[in-house]
């Protein structure tokens, strides 16, 4: 277990906290623990805390002496994290604490995510509120649920539970940016039906494949990061384009999985497929005739990626046209961007991430996250996904889908945020519109006169094993914070 790691960094308080919030688990959708973690510290502490129906935190402080005409400041952030892992790794992500680690310029955590995103916001909020020293008018730090796996808590706030007029969300992850938007979204689940049934005279190989960069669905979808599901059924797709010139006989799967979160892009990838035991020599020459060539274009773009060919010993499988429908439908699936923006440079506009794979019982589930900054092209991308599941004999749900963020470059708060930063930063910051679901649309759906900006330090390979939060930023943002608490008598 991690214990005072960080106890030398600046701002200590605000590494203290974020340490502590490491050893807590909080994967989304279970955050029983952190919520109730993040109470008893509001208790300890003499602030007022509230919660909501469906676990949303809203602290609470006072104005400083003399502050009373300050206008109320919402702090926001999220309290759980995506957990990611390396495959030889050994964690309980519901019971076990993380093991942190520093170089003296970067934090991270062995083998696991981190969590920076949102803990090191939340750390920064929370010791805001701690703070006697800094002069500042009403404040309310915001804390929602489940804002990586469905926005789940900032769909379910209710008008009211938050009063402020100014939103300062600390979820972005570049230093000497402000995030000014963001792009809505929604998930896609196909289930297709399949049957195992017994397979005479057939042979068994499995495929694996791990080490991946993966990444951040939204951050990092137009990157050079390969999707592991794709590579591994391009694999099966090959090998039943090649069996069809010699066959009719076919491939049939026993057992597919890939990815592991709906926000991430899959790191690990591992099907078991059987084969007739006549094609056995033909299909195993193949498929190492594929593993040269793969590794090969892989080695420059994913230079850690593992891909395991092993022989096992199975005697069921899906039906061929079972197996046919599963292919078929990863293969026509889109992963990637879809299209960019025609007004601001290098913005990924439209894109699916081919998220998750599954087998269970009756059913291979298939996840898709859909993101996208115009609503037709959302709701486009999504109905394509659908008609792939329903022509191949699924059933689909389409989630409800998140709005997007739009720019409000006429807004005094963010005047003020970007002057205050500048002014710690020491020189222009950039305003960005990022492909990436945060909460500030929901809100903003709350309260059509809220002003919103987004700030945070620099976090690196988010949603991934690779995750760092670089240290002296973190103190930078904690400077800026400091400053636009202090001088919000500006908006009055």
């Amino acid at each position: 277990m991690s214990k005072g790691i960080l106890s030398n960094l600046e701002p200590k308080d605000v590494w203290s906290l974020f340490e502590e919030m490491t050893q807590v688990p909080r994967p989304s959708k279970k955050e029983g623990k952190i919520g109730k973690w993040i109470k008893k510290w509001a208790k300890e502490n003499s602030i007022e805390c509230k919660e909501d129906d469906v676990g949303n935190l809203l602290l609470s402080k006072g104005p400083s002496k003399n502050c009373d005409t300050f206008p109320t400041l919402i702090i926001q952030g999220h309290m759980d994290m995506v957990c990611q892992k390396e495959a030889d790794y050994d964690i309980d992500f519901e019971n076990d604490p993380l093991e942190v680690e520093t170089d003296g310029i970067i934090v991270s955590a062995k083998g696991t995510s981190l969590g920076a995103d949102n803990g090191i916001g939340l750390a920064i909020a929370m010791s805001l509120l701690k703070s006697e020293e800094i002069q500042h008018g009403p404040l309310e730090v915001l804390i929602t649920v489940d804002e990586e796996t469905g926005l789940t808590g900032a769909f379910n706030i209710k008008k009211g539970f938050f009063t402020g007029k100014y939103l300062l969300n600390i979820d972005s992850e570049v230093l000497g940016e402000i995030t000014i938007g963001s792009a809505g979204g929604g998930d896609v689940e196909l289930k297709i039906p399949v049957k195992s049934e017994i397979k005479e005279k057939s042979k068994a190989f499995r495929i694996k494949i791990n080490g991946l960069k993966g990444g951040h669905s939204g951050i990092d979808i137009n990157k050079t990061r390969l999707n592991a599901i794709k590579i591994g059924v391009d694999a099966l797709n090959t090998l039943r384009s090649d069996l069809d010139t010699i066959t009719e006989q076919f491939i049939f799967i026993n057992s597919i999985k890939g990815g592991s979160v709906h926000n991430a892009i899959p790191r690990e990838f591992e099907c078991v497929l059987l084969v007739p035991e006549e094609y056995y020599k033909y299909v195993k020459r193949h498929l190492k005739n594929w593993l040269r060539y793969v590794k090969f274009q892989m080695k420059e773009m994913e230079p850690n990626a593992k891909i395991i060919l092993t022989e096992v010993k199975e005697n069921k499988a899906f039906s061929a046209s079972n197996s046919e429908a599963i292919i078929s439908a990863i293969v026509d699936i889109y992963h990637g961007t879809i299209s960019q923006s025609q007004e601001i440079e290098g913005l990924v506009q439209t894109s699916n991430n081919l998220a998750k794979v599954r087998t269970s019982e009756k059913y291979v589930e298939i996840s898709v996250s859909t993101r996208s900054s115009v609503d037709e092209e959302l709701q486009k991308a999504r109905d394509e996904i659908k008609i792939i599941g329903e022509g191949l004999g699924g059933s689909v749900e389409l989630s409800k889908a998140y709005p997007g963020w739009n720019p409000n470059l006429d807004s005094s708060f963010l005047k003020l945020v970007k002057e205050k930063y500048e002014e710690v930063y020491g020189k222009e910051i950039k305003l960005r519109a990022i492909h990436a679901g945060l909460e500030c649309g929901l809100f903003m759906g709350l309260d059509s006169e809220l002003q919103i900006s987004s700030i945070g330090p620099t976090i690196k390979n988010v949603h991934s094993p690779d995750e760092s939060v670089d240290i002296e930023s973190v103190k930078t943002i904690w400077e800026i914070v400091k400053l636009i608490v202090n001088n919000m008598k500006d908006l009055t």
